[in-house]
């Protein structure tokens, strides 16, 4: 059995093949062009995406320097507020020149009492003198 290959036969098959690859060849350069448009899609997507995330954190940040600044400014008050308070010392001493003013108004106080015990006493003797007075010195 001999196989007899003449050319058409030979250029036939190689114009089977031929197409074959053709298909081929179209069909992947079809299927990679899809992929790559949606792989270039994705990669728009995804870098406005990180724009915006971008975006969102400097707003974000620029929110927490502000409250930052503030919380600082609120900070400073405070140690201000504290280097300028009175220190126990301080109030040690208000408190013992506030005890000594009680204690001179507690005096002041029993002074007044006893004054006023002597006007009440004067005014009885006043009293007793007028009463003297108008009766024309005569004692009942």
């Amino acid at each position: 059995m001999t196989i007899e290959i003449n050319y058409l036969t030979v250029l036939l098959a190689a114009a089977v093949l031929s197409a074959i690859g053709s298909l081929l060849w179209a069909a992947g350069r079809s299927l990679l062009n899809q992929y790559g448009a949606l792989l270039r899609d994705q990669l728009a997507d995804h870098r406005a995406d990180i724009g915006a995330r971008q975006e969102a954190d400097r707003r974000r940040l620029d929110q927490f320097e502000s409250a930052i600044d503030a919380y600082a400014g609120r900070v400073a008050r405070l140690e201000h507020d504290m280097r300028t308070a009175p220190t126990h010392d301080d109030l040690k001493r208000l408190h013992a020149r506030i005890d000594g003013v009680v204690k001179e108004l507690h005096d002041v106080a029993g002074d007044l009492k006893a004054l006023n015990q002597k006007v009440e006493g004067i005014g009885r003797t006043l009293g007793l003198i007028h009463e003297f007075m108008l009766t024309g010195g005569s004692s009942k």
